[in-house]
């Protein structure tokens, strides 16, 4: 290749350690960057787009593909400020909408087709359950939906389905895909796992489109590689086959995917799937002091499927990682927001610089008791995205009938809000009707205000209500043909009557009215980005936005989240709860020592997302799988080096005087009259009011099923608060 002089003046030498230096100006053939946490792996990367784009490479020939929107607009960003161009980075979701956009057709879809998130999808799948007869609590809709999505992830089909698995679930699984398609075509719509699997099916059978792409992307860059799932892999294989010219960047040891079908078999068989690929290991780490890595280092380095890598660190050493022991998880909780309230007043730390990991979800609850009731401000990442509160998914809804003639999921959202008389067997007629006259979901609206439908007979209000609902959509159409997404948002707001709608909810009103005031403000900055932009690609920017996306560490409050959701974060001062067996590792990890290297991996990536300093926690008893247990101390505090700890708390050589019973007791004194509590032989109740008896702590409860209050105590009965 021939060398261009560098218009950019980046001076790569001085900008780049000797490793990253190394990875960015190999230019042709395949290489695979081993990058551990904090070494600097999206500068790698960046500056390896920009040594391309100084060799004189066209910005359209290189394409970057990670796993989050925010990853994705981070790494623009960066490329952007460093070169003044803009190259096509996109996440995998974003990629197949576009390579869809543009030849979806060819698989017998309309390019205007709506995207389904997990709710949408969840309801036609619910729906095709009933149809078939399925709607029984022996097939859950989740089990289908998740064995659905592993198929469509390893490029089965409903006819070639691994014969591996639940028989029950399997005797039925090709049936009921079959269905859920066919109800999704018929909507003009596709699921999250379409957007990879019909791209790659696409290329599969379309040779020609194949090589355009090809040609498109002779450079091909991926983040995260460790994340890929099997159709992923397919689908990057697929472009990088005719140039391979791929250079991908990972980590074996913070490959915790696998429940969502990513392989670290993908980054671990790298050099055989492309001959001839160079490997280069960025071992420097930027982030964390020394005594936080070496600890970590020496976890991971109890398992086997990896490639040997050691994290170094370049800040200095720092202060030992501090290991508590809680009597109970109040007291764990009671100790993170004792360092918490420390490190804010005594050493002026921010908030949000501070993060609390944990294994599940329901953990958080005493840490959220004990926030609230000493003041610390919080917010829970990964829990309920803006984009999913229901007055926004509301307001998507008519946007997509906007745009589509055939969203049934959207049309049966918005024909009621406000209600218009519709209920479901009328919906259920409209839809038999669409499908059996092979129209779309609005021209089956017209033809039923016509007469046309003789099984449906429609009442005053309800002919009224579709009038008035058609009448509504069109003139949102045409607001999208003519006007801004500012004026679209703000009609879909304002003039439908919705707001009626939402003002039926008195104390909700006023926070539901804000974010729909916050979507507006979506609207406008679009408007300001995208001159030419279009109602569809403003819906895609809605659908393909996650929780995640929304995390900032700017915002003045404590991260509170799962494990998983922290990879790819990084804070000052960082917790780690419940380190315990059944808890971390998780109990489900018992049976395969493949579980429980990732379970040791989803620590080493927590321990990693510290700066400065680091807290693991865990307790002696806890509530657990629906009663108080005694837990032992995970093996993965066993496999820390002791001289990397400093320890405090309740001693593990402490003759205990207290008993299971007060532990017990203590979980139920905060019972008060009024309470809804729960008995697993009586049922629903309320607490009437509470007293010491000569058996201790007792309650009388009135329960829903009974005539008198009946007198309980406390660590006997386990009363569960609602």
């Amino acid at each position: 290749m021939t060398v261009c002089v560098d218009p950019m003046e980046i001076n790569f030498d001085e900008e780049l350690n000797e490793e990253q230096l190394f990875a960015v100006k190999h230019i042709e053939g395949p290489m695979l960057v081993l990058a551990g946490a904090g070494s600097g792996k999206t500068r790698t990367v960046t500056y390896r787009i920009s040594y391309l784009l100084s060799l004189g490479v066209p910005e359209s020939q290189i394409l970057g593909l990670t796993f989050t929107n925010k990853a994705a607009e981070e790494m623009k960003d960066r490329v952007t400020k460093l070169t003044k161009r803009h190259v096509w980075i996109s996440t995998f979701h974003r990629l197949g909408v576009r390579i869809l956009r543009e030849s979806i057709d060819l698989l017998g879809l309309s390019k205007h087709f709506s995207i389904y998130d997990e709710e949408d999808s969840d309801k036609v799948l619910k729906s095709c359950l009933k149809d078939l007869g399925l709607e029984d609590k022996r097939y859950d809709s989740k089990a289908f939906k998740s064995a659905i999505s592993r198929e469509k992830n390893n490029m089965s089909s409903y006819e070639t389905i691994d014969p591996s698995g639940d028989k029950d679930l399997l005797d039925h699984l090709s049936k009921v895909w079959k269905l859920y398609d066919e109800r999704l075509r018929s909507f003009n719509a596709v699921d999250f796992d379409d957007l990879i699997y019909l791209p790659v099916k696409l290329f599969m059978e379309n040779a020609a489109i194949l090589e355009r792409y090809q040609e498109r992307f002779q450079f091909l860059l991926v983040d995260e590689y460790q994340d890929t799932n099997n159709a992923q892999y397919q689908l990057i294989k697929l472009l990088a086959e005719r140039h391979k010219n791929i250079f991908v960047v990972g980590d074996p040891d913070q490959a915790i995917y696998s429940w969502r079908g990513a392989t670290m078999r993908h980054i671990l068989s790298f050099e055989e799937d492309f001959p001839g690929a160079k490997v280069v290991r960025i071992e420097e780490n930027y982030r964390s002091y020394e005594t936080i890595l070496e600890a970590a280092n020496a976890l991971i380095l109890q398992n086997s499927h990896r490639y040997d890598k050691r994290l170094k660190g370049v800040r200095g050493k720092g202060e030992p990682i501090q290991l508590f022991t809680a009597d109970h998880e109040r007291e764990e909780a009671s100790f993170v927001a004792d360092m918490l309230k420390k490190l804010h007043r005594s050493e002026d730390k921010s908030y949000g610089e501070m993060a609390v990991f944990y294994r599940t979800n329901f953990q958080s609850r005493a840490l959220e008791d004990e926030f609230l009731s000493r003041a610390i401000p919080y917010t829970i990442v990964g829990g309920l995205s803006f984009y999913q509160r229901r007055e926004i998914k509301d307001l998507i809804a008519y946007l997509k009938m906007a745009a589509s003639d055939h969203d049934f999921i959207a049309f049966s959202r918005t024909i009621n809000l406000p209600k218009r008389g519709i209920g479901q067997a009328t919906l259920d007629k409209l839809k038999s009707f669409a499908e059996l006259n092979q129209v779309s979901i609005l021209e089956s609206c017209h033809r039923a205000l016509q007469g046309e439908d003789s099984s449906l007979k429609l009442s005053p209000k309800q002919i009224s209500g579709i009038r008035e609902y058609l009448d509504f959509i069109l003139k949102l159409r045409e607001t999208a043909k003519t006007r801004s997404m500012e004026d679209l948002v703000g009609a879909a707001i304002h003039e439908g009557r919705y707001l009626e709608h939402l003002r039926e909810e008195r104390e909700t009103y006023d926070d539901r009215k804000e974010n729909l005031d916050a979507l507006l403000g979506k609207a406008i900055e679009w408007d300001e980005m995208h001159e030419a932009g279009t109602l569809e690609h403003f819906l895609e920017e809605l659908t393909l936005k996650s929780s995640l996306d929304e995390t900032s560490s700017e915002e003045e409050k404590v991260k509170l989240m799962t494990l998983h959701n922290s990879k790819g974060l990084e804070f000052s001062h960082v917790f780690i709860i419940g380190l315990e067996e059944d808890l971390l590792p998780h109990a489900n990890s018992r049976e395969s020592d493949d579980e429980l290297e990732e379970e040791r991996r989803l620590l080493y990536v927590g321990m990693t997302r510290a700066k400065d300093t680091l807290y693991l926690t865990h307790a002696l008893y806890r509530y657990l799988f629906g009663s108080l247990r005694t837990q032992r101390a995970s093996r993965f505090i066993r496999e820390i080096p002791k001289m990397y700890l400093t320890r405090g708390g309740a001693s593990y050589s402490y003759e205990r005087t207290n008993q299971v019973e007060e532990i017990e007791e203590a979980y139920l004194e905060d019972l008060k009259p009024g309470d809804s509590v729960f008995h697993k032989d009586f049922g629903v109740g309320i607490v009437q009011e509470s007293y010491e008896s000569t058996l201790g702590l007792t309650y009388k409860v009135l329960f829903a099923k009974e005539n008198r209050p009946k007198s309980l105590v406390a660590k006997y009965a386990k009363l569960k608060k609602l």
